[in-house]
């Protein structure tokens, strides 16, 4: 998991909460960036975009 700070009952909630469609994943990632791009697009959204949460990075390029 990308976050600490939660219990493990947590995490099991939200699993089971995106697998039955109760919280679509879709509705908290606020951008996708490729690995390469990372510094130069996740990290400048996040200082200078207030409303990115949760950047989904792509590895290896994939889509």
């Amino acid at each position: 998991m990308g976050s600490v700070g939660y219990s493990n009952e947590t995490y099991n909630e939200v699993i089971e909460l995106l697998a039955n469609g109760g919280l679509p994943a879709q509705s908290i990632i606020t951008s996708k960036v490729d690995i390469d791009n990372i510094a130069e697009q996740g990290f400048e959204a996040l200082i200078h975009d207030k409303s990115q949460a949760k950047i989904l990075v792509k590895l290896s390029g994939a889509h």
